[in-house]
């Protein structure tokens, strides 16, 4: 059997980005979170799916790409949402889908905001 014959073979692939910003939160309570602060941040990214015609479910490269527009900014100026660890999560979690939708089935986004606090979201995809 050749590698061209695996049309129905589910890949997942796993890349580790760290990136470093700025935000400040807008909560209902007193938290220093309301004030400018930064983390450097670790995402990690699984993504499942079929191979496309190069032989990758998403190159690495794209992937990197994605992080790379957060990178080194003040989250809050870009986004009007609160960019808790968990809505970045979120954020590239979309981000990631709209590489390649027609190959993906599986994307998990972890990010980390210290070295003990995570937040993970999770989504399947039908294709």
């Amino acid at each position: 059997m050749s590698l061209n014959e695996e049309k129905d073979l589910s890949v997942k692939i796993y890349k580790i980005v760290n990136f470093s910003s700025a935000h400040k939160l807008d909560l209902p309570y007193q938290s220093r979170c309301n004030t400018l602060h930064g983390h450097n941040y670790k995402s990690e990214l699984w993504i499942k799916g079929k191979l496309d015609e190069n032989g990758m479910v998403i190159d690495f490269h794209d992937l990197k790409k994605v992080i790379k527009n957060i990178d080194h900014i003040n989250l809050s100026d870009k986004f009007e949402w609160q960019t808790t660890a968990e809505n970045l999560s979120k954020y590239l979690l979309n981000q990631i889908y709209q590489l390649s939708p027609n190959t993906i089935e599986k994307i998990k986004v972890r990010v980390w905001e210290t070295e003990t606090a995570y937040a993970e979201v999770s989504k399947s995809f039908n294709n």
